[in-house]
């Protein structure tokens, strides 16, 4: 069960891990002026802080909580549940590198975009893990226990009111 675990948690540090170090060299390869644009169509808050809203807060984490809801309900799709989460990885370790190359956004990456793009990663290859195992002894397709589920949403909602308040308060 130990091993388990352990190997679990491995597999899961190095999808978010590989995926942020492909995107700081997929940033370097395009470079910094070609970036700009494609990051802000994609991700406006990164140049905008001061037109925060939590229309623009909530959209992008319920993008890839309703993606990887959709490929885990289908059984050929289920494989592509962790791409969405080394897809948001990587777009982190894209957006990391522009932040800062920014020298007056330092303070906003290490309040603001580091720790919540990290949590929301971890807490997405949780959801990952629940609706689609990697490891265990439970199948893929058992039911999970819809508490389970629940506290994990309600970690989203947690986190996603913490990034509101540091956007908010701490950050002006």
């Amino acid at each position: 069960m130990f091993m388990s675990r352990t190997v679990s948690i491995f597999y899961h540090a190095s999808i978010i891990a590989v995926s942020f170090v492909c995107g700081v060299i997929f940033f370097h390869i395009i470079g910094g002026p070609k970036a700009e644009p494609f990051l802000l169509f994609i991700e406006p808050r990164l140049a905008d802080g001061d037109r925060q809203s939590i229309f623009r807060l909530v959209l992008p984490v319920a993008i890839s909580i309703g993606l990887i809801l959709l490929l885990a309900t289908h059984s050929v799709l289920k494989v592509l549940v962790r791409v969405t989460v080394a897809m948001r990885a990587t777009f982190f370790g894209f957006s990391s590198v522009f932040l800062l190359q920014k020298l007056e956004a330092f303070w906003l990456y290490t309040i603001w975009w580091f720790p919540f793009q990290l949590i929301y990663c971890i807490l997405l290859l949780v959801l990952c893990n629940l609706l689609v195992p990697a490891w265990s002894k439970r199948k893929i397709g058992k039911q999970v226990s819809g508490r389970t589920i629940l506290l994990n949403f309600i970690a989203f909602f947690i986190i996603i009111v913490a990034e509101f308040i540091v956007i908010s308060y701490v950050l002006k």
